[in-house]
């Protein structure tokens, strides 16, 4: 009789699966990872210098988009964006209050579209892109703008040279609007954690994709000649390189969320049998070497207590613990948890989803429990919602 229901729900799952991957969500979703761009058939997806290049031209009112000084003004505007993580002091914050009424002039960017060369400053290093210009308006503001922008990709920022090129900015131009600029494809929680250095503007490429490069494309006077160069960018970003995918349109998480909620089942029994056989590890760091993922210690601040221990599903009951113990566990409403589909934590036994779904893997203390069925970066934040809702401070801690 067990071989049978064992037989039984293999053909089940079969059958789904096939179902899955004969949608057409699916089928789309296939398509749009698979189109092929000019940075894959070169080779060159994630070379840092191809990027800045890009970038340098885009910012460079003088560029064949015709965008004159658009690009550069909303590029500012990005650094406004609740998702920049903004320096310690801005010393530029007037002109970003007034962006909407400055007029830029002698604006000066390498590399651009004629010279691909970097700036170059001996005992210093070499910015990614160098952009100098005028700025004034009607209401007083003139002087000069200065911006240094470094861009990451498959590397991690260098803290000392993040300092080294904020000193030599600030040193060398104290009576300029300077900003210092780091792209990068994820963000800590502050920009001091992310760069090394507190004086930094921090973004990632999601916001670049999202709020700078999909409006381009919708601008009336952008050349249609160099739009394709644009649209191959974007497609760029959504290349995964050594697990890394910089951006991910409003369509691919459409499509995602819309496939996971009609077979969540597939997506996790798929997800489950890869954990059994080592292929990725729910408590482990985003960086895969290898074959798989290796595993870090890892560590939070929560209600001004460091929690630290070796994996997630460790560091989860550790702060279940103190939330049960401390009694701000009794704050929330349980079940409780932030989608449809899943809880984040309940006191139910045994604990089941909305979906109908028994939790993953469940870490349990004192008559709660916790779903800690969770890639790091993921659990981390959940940790965060769950907090938020308790209105206590969370914090995550690099180690």
């Amino acid at each position: 009789m067990a071989k049978n229901n064992k037989k039984n729900k293999t053909i089940s799952f079969n059958q789904r699966l096939v179902a899955l991957i004969s949608e057409p969500g699916f089928i789309r979703f296939e398509h749009i990872l698979g189109e092929p761009n000019f940075f894959k058939i070169v080779g060159r997806t994630h070379y840092e210098r191809w990027h800045s290049c890009f970038l340098g031209w885009l910012l460079d009112p003088g560029g064949s988009h015709l965008l004159t000084s658009y690009t550069l003004l909303r590029f500012l505007l990005l650094l406004t964006d609740e998702k920049c993580l903004k320096p310690d002091e801005i010393s530029g914050q007037r002109l970003l209050t007034l962006l909407p009424t400055i007029e830029f002039d002698d604006v000066e960017v390498t590399p651009n579209e004629y010279v691909s060369s970097e700036t170059s400053i001996q005992g210093i290093g070499r910015f990614d892109i160098f952009l100098t210009a005028s700025c004034k308006n009607n209401l007083g503001l003139s002087g000069k703008i200065n911006i240094v922008f470094e861009l990451k990709i498959d590397s991690r920022p260098n803290g000392e040279q993040s300092k080294k090129y904020a000193d030599w900015l600030l040193t060398n131009h104290p009576n300029d609007i300077n900003f210092l600029v780091y792209l990068l494809p994820k963000l800590g929680s502050n920009s001091k954690e992310t760069v090394g250095d507190g004086r930094w503007h921090c973004l990632d490429y999601q916001l670049l994709n999202d709020k700078l490069l999909m409006p381009l494309l919708e601008h009336p006077r952008l050349n249609d000649k160099v739009k394709p160069f644009i649209v191959q960018y974007l497609r760029n970003l959504k290349i995964r390189y050594k697990g890394i995918k910089m951006a991910i349109t409003d369509e691919e998480k459409k499509i995602a969320v819309a496939l996971y909620e009609k077979y969540s089942d597939v997506f996790d029994s798929i997800y489950d049998a890869l954990v059994a056989e080592r292929m990725i590890d729910f408590s482990t760091s985003d960086t895969q070497i290898g074959k798989g993922r290796v595993a870090g210690r890892i560590a939070a601040k929560v209600d001004g207590k460091v929690f630290e221990n070796e994996n997630l599903r460790l560091l989860f009951w550790d702060v279940l613990k103190y939330l049960v113990d401390s009694g701000h566990i009794t704050k929330v409403p349980l079940p409780w948890g932030k989608t449809k589909q899943r809880y984040i934590v309940t006191n139910e036994d045994p604990p089941i989803h909305p979906n109908g779904r028994s939790f993953f893997y469940p870490v349990r203390y004192n008559g709660y429990t916790l779903e800690s069925h969770y890639a790091r970066e993921r659990g981390l934040q959940v940790l965060k919602d769950l907090c938020e809702k308790l209105e206590i401070d969370f914090e995550p801690i690099e180690t």
